[in-house]
């Protein structure tokens, strides 16, 4: 179970109402994420559902089937349909205000809510079409980052990374294959993270989005998928 939170956490961790910005109330899309770590790859695989009210439920089907629902306030429930339990937590970090979906699909992609979490902008410039920014970390971030740079191309993100205090490289992020929702709304259909665990070691993933929908009535009725009232809670 643990594995399973990490896996979400990479996926999501990557504030204003979603209806805000959107003409639409679902986006659904399937998802595959491969992981590759000291020789060894596994993948991760789901159907997501998205909606503009902050909720999200996502139907694992790889490794193991699950159905997590969480939400902006962080509340997130992990249910096991085979087994009829349910694991309930509450952590800002699962809030899907932290995920890549609410950056996105919120007109923050900008910077990808490095100001929602007090960075601040030292540096701008231009390369070739390129906008690369630098971020200066808040006072309780700062024996822990000393930077992140940011990278534009067209409006969107194509690349940001995080440095540690001796200004190296912990985690870095590429986001390509972009496709169009709307006249207003784009979202990058792969992903792919690299995580600098040591100087010689790194976990590589790379998460792939396809099939994406907008408001089809199936989607809806997976987002507002609820859990068995007699489901028995596990800790």
């Amino acid at each position: 179970m643990k594995i399973l939170l990490m896996q979400l956490l990479l996926i999501t961790s990557t504030a204003v109402s979603f209806a805000q910005y959107n003409a639409f109330n679902c986006i659904s899309m399937e998802m595959e994420t491969k992981t590759a770590k000291g020789g060894f790859v596994s993948a991760t695989e789901a159907n997501i559902f998205y909606g503009n009210d902050g909720r999200m439920t996502s139907f694992y089907t790889a490794p193991k089937k699950y159905i997590v629902l969480n939400n902006a306030k962080g509340e997130i429930k992990i249910y096991d349909q085979d087994k009829n339990t349910v694991i309930q937590q509450q952590n800002y970090l699962y809030s899907t205000e932290t995920s890549q979906f609410y950056f996105f699909l919120n007109n923050k992609k900008s910077d990808l809510g490095l100001q929602q979490m007090g960075f601040i902008q030292s540096n701008v410039s231009f390369d070739e079409g390129l906008m690369i920014t630098e971020w200066l970390p808040p006072a309780n971030m700062a024996s822990q980052v000393s930077k992140v740079e940011l990278v534009l191309e067209d409006g969107n993100p194509i690349y940001i990374a995080y440095y540690d205090a001796n200004n190296k490289v912990t985690t870095k992020s590429y986001y390509y294959n972009y496709i169009e929702l709307n006249q207003s709304l784009n979202f990058p259909s792969t992903i792919t993270q690299i995580n600098y665990s040591t100087p010689v070691d790194s976990t590589v993933s790379k998460t792939v989005y396809s099939n994406v929908q907008l408001d089809k009535k199936e989607g809806m009725e997976s987002l507002n998928f609820q859990i068995p009232k007699d489901a028995k809670n596990i800790q």
